[in-house]
């Protein structure tokens, strides 16, 4: 493992390519900058996602418990930066690509089975997925995303009640007990 191998916010996708003696690597595309990592793209996103405190299989069981049980469902990398993460196909078909949500600015068909992907920094790639499916990986991470926030919210809301108790004074304290 290489530092390089740590996504950052400008992580856009990882794409499996073959080395000269046949070995499973991926193509690391940054915003600015593209190079290839020894570790098969599913395993470099298991990396990543162990290297911020998870795992591929929790990520997914995770997502599973907020939308349900669904075949290549999205990863939440990072949810303070709303780093998400979708398969083009299954993970274990050494043909998945891995695309980061916050990255892809537009898409359209080329045909029946393959999709033109525009990123934001306007690169554009050609995937073997249709446009259809890409669309609904794209709504199931966004509908993951939303529902993360709004768990959150209510955790955050719930922390500034406490806070706000913690600073009242004593007397009003006391008072408030006294009404309830």
């Amino acid at each position: 493992m290489h530092k390089k191998d740590v996504m950052s916010n400008e992580t856009m996708l990882y794409m499996p390519v073959y080395d000269s003696f046949g070995n499973l690597c991926t193509r690391v595309f940054e915003k600015n900058n593209e190079y290839i990592s020894k570790l098969a793209p599913t395993k470099l996103m298991d990396y990543n996602l162990r290297y911020f405190g998870s795992s591929l299989r929790g990520s997914f069981d995770g997502t599973k418990m907020i939308l349900g049980k669904l075949n290549k469902n999205p990863v939440v990398v990072d949810e303070r930066c709303n780093i998400l993460w979708f398969p083009s196909k299954s993970p274990l078909h050494p043909e998945c690509i891995w695309f980061a949500i916050h990255h892809i600015d537009e898409y359209i068909a080329v045909d029946k089975k393959r999709t033109k992907v525009t990123f934001m920094n306007g690169k554009e790639m050609i995937v073997d997925v249709s446009v259809k499916a890409l669309d609904y990986r794209i709504q199931r991470a966004f509908l993951l995303k939303y529902r993360l926030e709004k768990r959150t919210k209510h955790l955050l809301v719930q922390y500034d009640r406490v806070k706000v108790f913690q600073h009242l004074p004593s007397n009003m304290l006391e008072d408030e007990m006294r009404d309830s």
